[in-house]
Parts: C-alpha cells; sequence; structure tokens
C-alpha cells in the first residue's frame, strides 16, 4: 500500500487511467511501474467487474480530477515479493510518501471511507487468488 503525497494518511493500492492505445491490464502494469517503480510482477488475477466509487462532495480534488463525480475502476492483483524498501518512488511523477506491506485483511481499515466498500469487495476475492498463486508456486 502507498500512503498518498496529497492527503497523507490516505493509504491506497496504486491506481491510474487508462491510456489511449491501451488495455486495462496494460494500464495496471504501467501504473504499477510509474508509481511504485515495480516492473518484474507476476499477474494474479482480476475481479471480475468493474467497480465505481463517488467522490465525497467535500474532498479537496486536484484541478484535473475536478470534474469528475468518480471513478470506475477495475481491480488486477499482481504478486511481486521483494521488500518495499525496492519500490521506486519518484520514477514518474510522485504519487507516494511511503509503501509498506499490510496483511490483506487489514487494507480495508486504512484506505479513506469513501473507499472503503470496493476494498471490503475485492479484498476477500483477492485472498482467494492469492493462496490459491502461492499453492501453485509451490
Amino acid at each position: 500500500m502507498g500512503d498518498r503525497v496529497q492527503f497523507p494518511g490516505a493509504w491506497q493500492f496504486p491506481q491510474g487511467g487508462i491510456d489511449e492505445g491501451e488495455d486495462y491490464l496494460q494500464s495496471a502494469k504501467r501504473e504499477l511501474f510509474e508509481e511504485m517503480g515495480i516492473d518484474n510482477s507476476n499477474y494474479v488475477g482480476e475481479y471480475p467487474d468493474w467497480l465505481d466509487y463517488d467522490f465525497p462532495p467535500d474532498l479537496k480534488l486536484n484541478s484535473h480530477l475536478q470534474k469528475y463525480r468518480g471513478q470506475t475502476q477495475r481491480w488486477i492483483l499482481f504478486y511481486w515479493n521483494f521488500s518495499s524498501s525496492q519500490c521506486k518512488l519518484d520514477l514518474h511523477e510522485r504519487e507516494f510518501l511511503s509503501v509498506r506491506w499490510v496483511p490483506l485483511s487489514e487494507i480495508p481499515n486504512l484506505v479513506v471511507p469513501f473507499k472503503q466498500p470496493i476494498y471490503r469487495k475485492i479484498i476477500p476475492f483477492f485472498q482467494d487468488l492469492l493462496d490459491t498463486y502461492l499453492k501453485g508456486a509451490k
């Protein structure tokens, strides 16, 4: 998880938009590299549906986000088994102050309240995907 530069204490997974000519999987790999410097992860799986959330009315958004009501996202799980200190947070425009490993079960309690419902939905699904992936990797 990363602690957002613009909103310290707002922990989240890397995320971002899909550039023209990309599919969502290419976009996820690019965002993971741009935000955390990770380019050697393994694709594990993805949540089967696109998920939406709205920005709360009192959220102070960056100027480029002010025209949006919220976001629609595709959630993809990658496996990367290295120290969080190996993340390179300033390869692109820095989005995270710091990163850390967090047990999946604890993650929904660390994110901002308006994103918690999505995290609570994906975490059990991702835990099952991860457990299956790790059993196959042994």
